[in-house]
């Protein structure tokens, strides 16, 4: 007799194969089941035909979306009217909500995947820095859709302070030597603002 699992283990790994598109090794690492058995269960219960379609309906619904915005949009420009202003207001905030929730999920994603760094110098505080605001830079350019001025925005005052902590930690060091101890409070406190969000 092999190992039994809760039936909620088996539609948990469903859901994380199905809606999220996880691979079957991040599934396995999410529930703790092998990725052998979640394999058996997907030929059991049909789960990549039920991936394919919730990716479908899910493009669907967003195509959807993006045609009753331009229609609805078109109607109120043809044809003024507050009822529907307030349909395409309503329209427009809920793709930008969509498009937030997006854009968090996406850098928590990569906050979650990204190795643990070990940083012992202001040199290598600032590469990590840097190598994190390119990621999101990264992120931003390959999925065009969380691109918006606030996301623009933040990137750019980023990469100034970046530009400004590597002038600032080249004017305090030797020539060709690099700096030696820990981080100062200031620009600890700095990169945490940064990598916050807050600057």
């Amino acid at each position: 007799m092999g190992w039994e699992h809760e039936a909620e283990t088996v539609w948990r790994a469903q859901e994380l194969y199905c809606v999220d598109r996880l691979s079957f090794e991040a599934v396995a690492s999410e529930t703790g089941v092998a990725a052998s058995t979640l394999k058996r269960w997907s030929e059991k219960y049909g789960w990549q035909s039920k991936r394919e379609e919730i990716a479908k309906a899910e493009a669907d619904i967003r195509a959807d979306k993006v045609l009753a915005r331009a229609k609805t949009l078109k109607a109120l420009l043809d044809k003024p009217k507050a009822e529907m202003a307030f349909a395409v207001s309503s329209l427009e905030t809920l793709a930008m909500k969509e498009a937030e929730v997006a854009r968090q999920n996406a850098a928590r994603l990569v906050t979650e995947q990204a190795p643990a760094l070990s940083i012992q110098t202001p040199g290598e505080a600032i590469a990590a820095l840097r190598k994190a605001i390119e990621g999101k830079l990264t992120l931003l350019l390959t999925r065009p859709e969380n691109v918006d001025l606030k996301a623009v925005q933040e990137v750019q005052k980023c990469l100034a302070l970046v530009e400004q902590l590597e002038v600032a930690q080249e004017a305090t060091q030797p020539e060709g030597k690099a700096t030696e101890g820990g981080l100062s409070a200031d620009m600890t406190e700095t990169i945490r603002r940064a990598m916050s969000g807050e600057l």
